[in-house]
């Protein structure tokens, strides 16, 4: 249930971000609409899957999950850690100006190191998330 759980939390983190990104970037219409949740969501999963592979040491080691389970604050200090760095990203001294083509005009984007790295960690935080009064996880449990 806790896996479920963490997963469900980390794509809606993930794909709101991209989709605030998105809107706050580029707009083509009612095709935006409709395909960019199914884009955020498919990338979403992708940097699931990655990031609960460098996750692994918390959840298969007993010891690192108990201590990562006592200290609960480090989820929400990363995740704010990473939505600062996402807004960052978009202010003026790190903004980066792009020349678009189809318009032929310069558009202010996101600085790119700074929001996937933000977008990241906040997914990170939101996957390993382990809400208070859980028991072990099934994991965890299984390899004791």
């Amino acid at each position: 249930m806790t896996v479920v759980f963490q997963f469900l939390c980390a794509l809606m983190v993930g794909v709101f971000y991209y989709m605030v990104a998105v809107a706050m970037t580029t707009y083509d219409g009612v095709l935006s609409l409709i395909f960019q949740p199914v884009v955020g969501a498919v990338i979403t999963t992708i940097a699931i899957a990655f990031l609960t592979i460098i996750g692994l040491p918390i959840r298969c080691s007993h010891r690192l999950n108990d201590w990562w389970r006592r200290h609960w604050w480090i989820v929400f200090v990363s995740g704010a850690s990473g939505f600062v760095m996402m807004w960052m990203s978009y202010l003026p001294p790190f903004a980066v100006v792009v020349y678009d083509a189809e318009f032929e005009q310069n558009v202010k984007t996101f600085h790119v190191a700074l929001v996937t790295t933000g977008w990241l960690l906040s997914v990170f935080s939101a996957l390993h998330f382990y809400p208070p009064g859980i028991g072990n996880n099934v994991i965890t449990k299984r390899w004791s």
